[in-house]
């Protein structure tokens, strides 16, 4: 029988102290050199596998005959985002039952239907980052883009959701300084979750660290319910998300509490990840001469107005969507793994390898990506590897952006996504760029 060899550290004790120390200061999405090339299994502890391998995501999370929905997923993990701060479920913390329940409701909501009625609120938003950028540039100010694609980001998902905008974009928004702190709490979540496998650590984030997460969670879920109760207080919205969501013609519907944990979930989970691949691919192709240079031909020669940049025309920059992907894979919007447990405890079989029951195993995406088993020269930025597949608000965010205006990195700006932090989600720096209007005379 083929039981599994991987690589196992001399010193446990050792490596359990680094790896907390990594997830303490962020820096545990490098180690990389885990998975050396011909050798996409890892032990990075005792009961604790990493994959980087295609056929793992299959095994791991893929239907077989035992298991309908994959491996378990890990409840310790889980459980730091929301069921240790509300009793009600959520999509992250659904039985199977309720998951597969939910994704059905959630498919309706996000249909391209549905979304491609949002267009124009989509569209006005966008207006107001560009008059913003307008305005930096006639005061020749550099302007901080993580922090702009951020009020965007969020203000755009918050109409999409509840029909209801927060006005990020105007200058003293009442709703600016939570939106700006979401990345740090979800980071948190992330953080106390990777930790929890460890009994010690576990016993300490109870008493101490779990309070404060608590209240903070409990501080956005009250702001959320506000919001919630607004938008159900008028009975014909205008095709938002939550219509989708309220509005069934069959099946079980959303309770209230499922319904207030749901717009949490897309306001704050869906923005950041959305966040992070607009600035890191705000980032990644201005980085690059070559790219920038064949992104701007391809926008400036496809629009002769921005009325032009309609959804359908978007999605025909065939580069753009390249630079899109790639992306994703270079700057991937979420850095760790979601761990999953082996519950059958006469094991089963990943990866032609046998695991025995009570093994946590995970996809680490950070090494997949960057890992020469899975991509050649994984180290570059090169959208020309990939066909044109992405969504309409980070397409239109950058057609706009760089049809309207030649962009350049400030100096000092060029390692911009190098040894950033991660705690599951991005810890994200200013990124600073001058904005020069284009002359088209």
């Amino acid at each position: 029988m083929p039981y599994l060899q991987v690589n196992i550290p001399r010193k446990i004790f050792v490596k359990l102290v680094r790896i907390i120390l990594q997830y303490f200061i962020g820096t545990y999405i490098y180690n990389i050199f885990f998975h050396p090339l011909n050798n996409s299994i890892v032990r990075i502890a005792l009961d604790e596998l990493n994959y980087i391998s295609p056929e793992a995501w299959k095994d791991i999370n893929g239907p077989t005959a035992a298991f309908r929905y994959g491996q378990k997923r890990s409840e310790d993990f889980f459980a730091y985002f929301f069921n240790k701060q509300s009793t009600e479920e959520s999509i992250v913390t659904a039985s199977d039952k309720d998951h597969r329940r939910l994704r059905k409701i959630f498919a309706r909501a996000f249909s391209k239907q549905a979304l491609t009625l949002q267009e124009p609120l989509i569209t006005q938003k966008v207006d107001s980052l560009i008059e913003k950028l307008e305005k930096a540039s006639q005061a020749g100010t550099t302007v901080n883009m993580v922090d702009l694609h951020c009020l965007t980001v969020f203000d755009i998902m918050a109409d999409l959701i509840l029909g209801e905008t927060l006005s990020l974009l105007v200058d003293d928004s009442p709703h600016a300084s939570w939106v700006r702190s979401v990345p740090a709490y979800l980071a948190t979540s992330f953080f106390l979750a990777a930790l929890a496998k460890f009994s010690i650590i576990r016993l300490f984030l109870s008493y101490f660290a779990l309070p404060l997460l608590t209240s903070q969670y409990k501080y956005f879920q009250s702001i959320m319910a506000r919001k919630v109760d607004v938008r159900l207080s008028i009975k014909k919205g205008r095709g938002d998300i939550v219509h989708f969501l309220t509005d069934l013609k069959e099946g079980t519907p959303l309770s209230r509490p499922e319904l207030e944990n749901t717009v949490l979930i897309l306001i704050a989970a869906g923005s950041d990840t959305t966040l992070s691949i607009i600035c890191g691919l705000n980032y990644l192709v201005l980085a690059y001469p070559a790219v920038v240079s064949k992104t701007i031909d391809e926008i400036r020669s496809a629009f002769k107005s921005e009325k032009d940049m309609t959804w359908g025309a978007v999605f025909k920059l065939e580069y753009l969507g390249a630079c899109v992907d790639e992306a994703f894979r270079v700057y991937s919007p979420i850095t760790t793994g979601f761990p999953r447990q082996v519950i059958s405890m006469s094991g089963v079989w990943i990866c032609g390898k046998f695991i025995p029951g009570g093994t946590t195993v995970c996809i680490l995406p950070f090494a997949a990506y960057y890992s020469l088993s899975n991509f050649h020269n994984p180290d570059g930025f090169i959208p020309e590897r990939w066909l044109p597949v992405a969504n309409f608000m980070i397409r239109i965010i950058m057609c706009r952006i760089l049809w309207k205006f030649d962009v350049v990195l400030e100096p000092g700006q060029e390692n911009w996504a190098k040894n950033q932090r991660a705690y599951g989600n991005w810890q994200r720096t200013p990124l600073m760029v001058e904005l020069y209007p284009v002359n088209r005379d």
